[in-house]
């Protein structure tokens, strides 16, 4: 039986994730998998972020897009004691700025966002990111591509922190430093979209599952398949 842990009541991880159903999953990688295979792989690494991320002691909640009315997403509400909240905005900066805001509106005094692309991700690091918030106004997960796998703040929401950000590009993580005078940089880890990302991710998963390590169980299983 799973431990059910103590929740922070005004800490708040929140997920980003798209429906494994919505018809634009992982189009990065349709050169080597099939919309199928990519919904699925979506799927997988949706639910091993929920596993890594369940012993921490912190409310959870997943930023749903296209919807959160989608058939996937309320599955796992009650389940999962996740709030749910819907992407809104027209631009990914509007997205995140929304739903940190949302986090604070709800009395949250620690806000961390991940997106669901790093099954591997360790749980510690996440904690590690709620703990820095105690003395830094942002926490930033540095991603191999250049880019961030997390980013956590305290209200209020530094100005411009995602305005006119490139995203997508080796610089976002530069561009996003260059705007805070003060933050906490996490150890450095990677994300998945392109096909050289899968493959990495195959043999990392292997070498953690023959080492006895923490694995993404879900994201392995489906990759055996493939």
């Amino acid at each position: 039986m799973r431990r059910i842990p103590t929740v922070r009541d005004d800490h708040l991880l929140i997920i980003f994730a798209k429906s494994p159903e919505a018809p634009n999953v992982k189009t990065r990688l349709a050169t080597v998998l099939t919309r199928k295979e990519r919904g699925q792989l979506q799927e997988a690494f949706i639910l091993d972020t929920l596993s890594l991320s369940a012993s921490l002691q912190v409310k959870r909640a997943m930023a749903c897009t296209p919807d959160i009315v989608s058939p996937f997403f309320n599955r796992y509400k009650d389940k999962e004691e996740l709030l749910l909240v819907k992407q809104k905005g027209r631009s990914f900066s509007e997205r995140m700025k929304n739903v940190f805001q949302w986090g604070f509106s709800l009395g949250f005094k620690k806000v961390v966002l991940i997106g669901s692309d790093s099954p591997t991700l360790p749980t510690a690091f996440i904690q590690e990111a709620f703990d820095h918030l105690n003395t830094a106004p942002v926490v930033l997960g540095p991603a191999t591509d250049g880019g961030y796998y997390l980013i956590g703040a305290t209200p209020p929401l530094p100005q411009n922190l995602f305005h006119r950000i490139k995203w997508g590009t080796q610089t976002v993580l530069i561009e996003t430093m260059k705007r805070l005078r003060y933050f906490h940089l996490l150890p450095f880890w990677y994300d998945l979209d392109r096909p050289v990302d899968l493959e990495f991710l195959k043999e990392h998963s292997h070498i953690l599952r023959r080492n006895h390590a923490p694995f993404p169980k879900e994201t392995w299983k489906t990759l055996k398949r493939k």
